[in-house]
């Protein structure tokens, strides 16, 4: 079988994740820049204060978008790799598979013979990798949007309780001066 590989890319500032062409899906690059960057500055929500939850509350959304965008063009993938499945199965079912059973008794005609024979063809198994590949990334960047937006909503409860505590004013942060 060929080599199907998923491939995290890095050129300077820039990274990608790059998932090979499948029959007649062209290969797909993903921007992982903006979300590799929110990953890293999770631990700055902990702190918000008025002066960083505008940039974070950006960087995070920006992050939340492009897994959106990158999210609808897996499932559009998966469609696809649903489909390449569904062809090579036929086309098992339909083409070898009567050609192996025609020696065999009618006994030995069932669903686990038809899937062990389906088990053993080559396109049909590149075609369930595909699958599975694209199924894996899907649930990874679902769960990525996930911690985004709780991330996010962590955020916002944190600054409802500071201008609520009275402490958001300009003196907030003042420690000269006039008191």
């Amino acid at each position: 079988m060929e080599e199907n590989n998923v491939q995290n890319i890095i050129i300077g500032d820039h990274q990608a994740l790059v998932i090979p062409a499948f029959g007649k899906s062209p290969a797909l690059s993903f921007d992982m820049s903006n979300i590799r960057e929110a990953e890293r500055r999770i631990i700055e929500a902990k702190t918000v204060n008025p002066s960083t939850y505008a940039e974070l509350e950006y960087v995070f959304n920006s992050s939340y978008r492009d897994l959106k965008r990158h999210l609808s063009a897996i499932g559009y993938q998966i469609s696809l790799a649903e489909k390449a499945m569904e062809e090579a199965k036929a086309d098992v079912i339909l083409d070898k598979y009567p050609e192996f059973m025609k020696d065999r008794h009618k006994s030995q005609d069932n669903a686990d013979m038809r899937k062990g024979f389906l088990m053993r063809d080559e396109i049909y198994l590149l075609a369930l990798d595909r699958y599975n590949q694209l199924q894996a990334i899907n649930s990874n960047f679902d769960g990525k949007i996930k911690v985004m937006e709780r991330v996010c909503a962590y955020m916002k409860v944190q600054m409802q309780l500071v201008m609520r505590s009275g402490l958001s004013n300009s003196n907030l942060y003042v420690t000269s001066g006039k008191k």
